[in-house]
């Protein structure tokens, strides 16, 4: 009987090894990536947002100082207007009424036209100085519709003249209104930005109904 002859072993394939191995190195360069994109994403994340708020921070102070040039601007231009209509359309209703002059009237509409178009830009910044800004275009305008009311009125002959006075006293008072509100919220944002008090109130009397200006002095900071 031949002897069978015994079969020679083959050394042990490298395939499997190499397979393991280069999976232990993709799965320690994905577990790599992972710590380092969880060490160091958000803190680039965080950062980026920090800039970005130190950025709009930094844009609002300075919209902030050219809102409140343009409000005593405002205030002194629009003093005038506003003291002549009082005499017009008194702010107490025991004050007699003083007389219409067109040519006046045209003089006030002449000078808010113009300040409505001061209003007209609007740059982007936050919130807080949308809200006053927007408040004192609003005035403005709301000014502007009470002196064309003037106007009508001066052109009108008997009891709808005198209506027609009321009904821009009415709207007057409404702007003012709208002016106060805004002026305290631009007062606001100086004292967070640590400018103090600014008070460009414009000037309305008692019985207005305005929001009445803070005790505190001007320049003072709240704390």
């Amino acid at each position: 009987m031949a002897k069978t002859k015994p079969r020679s072993l083959r050394p042990a394939s490298r395939a499997p090894r190499l397979t393991g191995l280069i999976t232990v190195f993709l799965l320690g360069f994905a577990l790599a990536f992972v710590l380092g994109t969880w060490t160091s994403g958000p803190d680039a994340t965080e950062r980026r947002i920090a800039e970005l708020e130190q950025a709009e921070a930094q844009r609002d102070v300075e919209l902030i100082g050219q809102l409140n040039e343009l409000a005593r601007g405002s205030v002194d231009r629009l003093t005038p207007v506003l003291q002549a209509m009082a005499k017009a359309a008194p702010l107490s209703g025991d004050t007699p009424r003083g007389p219409l002059v067109a040519a006046e009237v045209n003089e006030w509409r002449a000078v808010l036209s113009a300040e409505v178009k001061r209003y007209e830009e609007t740059p982007s910044s936050g919130n807080g100085v949308n809200v006053a800004r927007t408040a004192m275009r609003t005035a403005v305008r709301q000014l502007a519709t009470a002196a064309d009311g003037f106007a009508a009125a001066a052109a009108a002959a008997g009891p709808l003249g005198g209506d027609l006075v009321t009904l821009a006293g009415h709207q007057r008072d409404l702007a003012l209104q709208t002016w106060s509100v805004a002026a305290l919220q631009l007062d606001v944002i100086n004292v967070d930005a640590g400018n103090g008090h600014v008070h460009v109130q414009l000037p309305s009397g008692g019985d207005s109904g305005t929001i009445p200006l803070d005790s505190e002095p001007e320049g003072s900071q709240r704390r």
